[in-house]
């Protein structure tokens, strides 16, 4: 598969299968507010340790729908935000590299906390 394809399928599954989601930025180059698709699900649970379970989620974004609404990369974990179903998650973690064929980066793989 090339990277061309890997994307356009990523776009077909989150299309039928993730909703949009809004990235916030909150202070300096670029604060605002982008629309992106996504895939949001609870974090599997040998991820997270005790109680905090049901407050961990991960979430799967385009890199192109990053790249289209000049969301400023690269993530800032513990400061940016992804705003869900009307609840504000903290982006605590980016994984880059697992949605990769060669250097061309896919999608991102984001650790998120909150209610």
């Amino acid at each position: 598969m090339t990277p061309t394809q890997a994307r356009a399928a990523l776009a077909r599954q989150l299309n039928a299968h993730g909703t949009t989601v809004t990235l916030r930025r909150l202070s300096g180059t670029g604060a605002g507010d982008y629309d992106v698709a996504a895939r949001v699900v609870r974090a599997d649970p040998s991820d997270v340790v005790g109680a905090v379970q049901q407050l961990k989620r991960k979430a799967i974004v385009s890199a192109e729908d990053v790249e289209t609404t000049d969301f400023p990369t690269p993530f800032l974990p513990k400061q940016d935000r992804l705003v869900w179903n009307s609840k504000t998650l903290v982006i605590t973690a980016v994984d880059d590299s697992t949605r990769r064929i060669g250097d061309e980066l896919i999608g991102y793989e984001l650790e998120l906390s909150g209610a």
